[in-house]
């Protein structure tokens, strides 16, 4: 008779997919300093996003709290790599004590439900918070689908990588002042202003050069 699973093996598989979105019932976790800023990224309405019932990607229509990935992956950052353990097991979030790889449907009832944003987090006095709404005003993204459809199209192509290029640079410029005015860490500015445009657009086959004239994008559809 086939056994079936009821409890988790503790293998590491479903962190290494990346960590959670965080939810409001969460926000004991920050304030008790178990987790940081510098320990999550925001995941800005527009970005595109791994949809927990399909798995494929679709952007997403409000911002979203995750933990940071580590070495350039999603891979949770509390995941210890060499015993395949969380490092903060007893203090994890929500949806991570909800998670059952056998049975989905928990996670799933509250998925998009009660989420944390930046600014339920960011204090009112901390002199980034001005910048942080400037950026999300001056520097909302675009539509992924749109740009996506664009790119595919040869006659469409050019026009759309100079669109891209202008607010690629104006993001950088947010960033670097951010950077030079109040020394933000690459960390705590992928909390406080999201993950740069030029990333975000990587999947759709756009790479940023630098160049001596100043930066450069190129399409592959590779």
């Amino acid at each position: 008779m086939e056994s079936v699973k009821t409890e988790c093996d503790k293998c590491g598989t479903c962190c290494e997919k990346g960590g959670p979105a965080l939810h409001i019932q969460d926000r004991d976790l920050l304030t008790s300093g178990i987790i940081g800023f510098a320990d999550m990224v925001a995941i800005r309405p527009g970005e595109m996003v791994v949809q927990l019932d399909s798995g494929k990607p679709e952007t997403t229509e409000v911002e979203l709290i995750k933990l940071q990935g580590r070495d350039g992956q999603w891979c949770c950052r509390f995941l210890d790599p060499a015993t395949r353990t969380c490092t903060i097991y007893e203090h994890r979030p929500q949806a991570c004590r909800l998670q059952q790889c056998w049975d989905t449907g928990e996670v799933r009832k509250i998925a998009g439900q009660k989420l944390l944003s930046r600014f339920d987090l960011i204090a009112e006095d901390d002199p980034l918070l001005p910048l942080v709404r400037l950026h999300d005003q001056q520097c909302a993204l675009p539509d992924m689908v749109e740009i996506a459809v664009s790119l595919e199209k040869a006659d469409q192509r050019d026009r759309t990588l100079a669109d891209l290029k202008g607010m690629v640079e104006k993001d950088l410029m947010f960033r670097t002042i951010a950077i030079d005015q109040f020394q933000l860490s690459l960390p705590l500015e992928l909390f406080y202003l999201g993950r740069p445009l030029f990333q975000v657009l990587m999947p759709l086959g756009v790479r940023i050069m630098e160049t001596a004239d100043g930066i450069t994008l190129r399409y592959s559809e590779e």
